[in-house]
C-alpha cells in the first residue's frame, strides 16, 4: 500500500534527522544532560550520536520532545532579546544548525499535509530556512528578487516593495509555502502573496521565524502565519505558541 510505504519512509527520515539534531547537540550538552533530557540512557545515546544504530520511531519522538526542552529555539530568541534590550535578532536561529534543525522539524510539523509542492522566499535572510524546508519536504524553492534595472523574462508583484520571480516559476496546480524570517509590516507578505495569485497558484501556508504585531494581517491579506515566536506592540511581549 502506497500509504503504508509513506509512513515507513517518513518514520525513517525521523530516526535519521533526530540522530542528527543528536550529533549537534552533543557539541554543546555532555551525554549526562542530554539523557536528563530526554529520558534515554547515555550509552544508547552513544550508539546513535556514532551512528552505530537509529532511534526507532518512538524513541525518536521522546528525544525529539527532550531536546526542545534542552535547546529550544524559541528561547534562544527569547534569551537573545533579553541580552539586546528587546530587538529581535533572528540570526541566532538561522546561523545555529542545531537551533535551525529543530525548527525546520517544528514547522514540517506544523505543515503536514500540506501537500506543499513550491517555496517560495524573499531576498535574502529568510533563506537559510527555506533551504533547510526544502530538503525536509523535498520541495524546490524560489527566491524572490527585488525589481531592478536588467531582470528580464521575471514576473513582477506590483506596488512597493516589488518582488521578482523567474517567468513561469508558478503555476496552477502549484501549492506555495512563502518562507521569511520576520513578518511585521505584511508589505513584504503582500507582495509574495500578489505573486502567488498572479500565477493563479495557491498559497498554501507561511512560515517566518517571528510574527511582529497584527498590522501585517491587514496590510498583507494573509490570515495566519507558522511562526515560533509572536511579539506584541509595544514593549514586545511574547507569545509562544506550542509543538
Amino acid at each position: 500500500m502506497p500509504g503504508k510505504r509513506g509512513g515507513r519512509l517518513e518514520r525513517a527520515q525521523l530516526s535519521t534527522v533526530v540522530a542528527a539534531a543528536l550529533r549537534l547537540a552533543k557539541r554543546r550538552y555532555s551525554y549526562r544532560e542530554l539523557s536528563k533530557a530526554t529520558g534515554v540512557p547515555a550509552p544508547l545515546l552513544s550508539r546513535y550520536v556514532t551512528g552505530r544504530s537509529l532511534p526507532g520511531p518512538e524513541k525518536a519522538g521522546a528525544i525529539l520532545e527532550g531536546l526542545w526542552r534542552l535547546a529550544d529555539p524559541r528561547r534562544a530568541l527569547a534569551e537573545r532579546m533579553a541580552e539586546t534590550g528587546g530587538v529581535l535578532d533572528t540570526s541566532i536561529v538561522l546561523t545555529d544548525p542545531l537551533y535551525l534543525l529543530l525548527a525546520t522539524l517544528y514547522y514540517t510539523r506544523r505543515l503536514q499535509g500540506r501537500g506543499v509542492t513550491r517555496i517560495l522566499v524573499p531576498e535574502a535572510s529568510g533563506i537559510p530556512l527555506a533551504t533547510s524546508l526544502s530538503l525536509a519536504l523535498e520541495t524546490p524553492f524560489t527566491v524572490a528578487r527585488r525589481r531592478r534595472p536588467g531582470l528580464e523574462g521575471y514576473d513582477c508583484s506590483p506596488g512597493e516593495p516589488s518582488f521578482c520571480i523567474p517567468r513561469g516559476t508558478l503555476g496552477r496546480s502549484d501549492r506555495v509555502l512563502v518562507v521569511d524570517d520576520i513578518v511585521e509590516t505584511g508589505r513584504t507578505l503582500r507582495a509574495l502573496r500578489l505573486l502567488v495569485e498572479r500565477a493563479r497558484a495557491r498559497l498554501e501556508a507561511v512560515a517566518a521565524v517571528a510574527v511582529v504585531g497584527e498590522e501585517w494581517r491587514e496590510t498583507s491579506g494573509v490570515e495566519e502565519v507558522e511562526a515560533l515566536i509572536h511579539l506584541t506592540k509595544p514593549g514586545m511581549s511574547r507569545r509562544m505558541p506550542g509543538l
